[in-house]
């Protein structure tokens, strides 16, 4: 699941461009098609495809005291540890000392969080429409969301979610037929590859979108760890 995301940036156009937009204006060689969004990936993910059609991509269930250990953008791990399990929400504390809540699905936004970007701590309210799950190509999700940190910073956005194909990749822990998942919400790009082997994303990336701003990342799963 995506780390906790508590900041969204906003795609700025040129004053120029912006008017010209507006005017509908057109040259010589005829109307300007409207600017590609910039998005260059944390790290580029290398697919085949997929070696067997996929099931339905069904939710998983986590259990309190399992761990999954992530391999990081500059090599080193990132464990995550279910912690507490209620209905749908599931609770995770991340070996960096951040710990939050969110919709087991781990596509949305999360609706708790400390310790966590820059030793920040706050709460989000999300109102979800549409169903991914079980995952099929073509699938879409939204979420609208608020929220509010401990140093009383508010902000709002929106999250948009769609099964855009199916891949096969490589990561640490074996090669996995998955779906490919990708959310975007104002100035990121979020990227999934979900097993319905494992239940879970075996990648899990973000990186900017339409702006230069924004940090990215890029996770991929290195073992599961059963609970004791």
């Amino acid at each position: 699941m995506p780390l906790p995301a508590v900041r969204t940036h906003a795609l700025v156009l040129p004053a120029a461009a912006l008017a010209l937009a507006l005017a509908g204006c057109t040259t010589e060689e005829g109307p300007k098609a409207p600017a590609k969004a910039v998005w260059t990936p944390a790290v580029k993910v290398e697919t085949m495809p997929a070696k067997a059609e996929l099931p339905p991509g069904e939710t998983r269930t986590y259990v309190v005291g399992e761990s999954w250990v992530w391999k990081t953008m500059d090599g080193t791990e990132d464990v995550r540890e279910v912690v507490a399990v209620d209905g749908p929400m599931v609770s995770v504390q991340v070996s960096s000392g951040c710990r939050y809540t969110a919709d087991i699905s781990g596509f949305g936004p999360v609706t708790e969080f400390s310790n966590c970007t820059g030793g920040g701590s706050g709460t989000q309210q999300a109102e979800r429409s549409g169903s991914i799950f079980p995952l099929a190509v073509g699938n879409t999700e939204s979420w609208k969301y608020s929220g509010r940190s401990d140093k009383g910073n508010e902000w709002t956005g929106e999250r948009s979610c769609e099964v855009v194909g199916t891949a096969n990749v490589t990561v640490p822990a074996g090669s996995f037929d998955t779906y490919h998942v990708i959310c975007r919400q104002k100035g990121a790009r979020f990227d999934f590859y979900y097993s319905p082997e494992v239940r879970n994303s075996v990648i899990h990336s973000r990186a900017p979108e339409g702006t230069k701003k924004g940090n990215s990342y890029h996770y991929e799963l290195v073992r599961f760890e059963p609970a004791a």
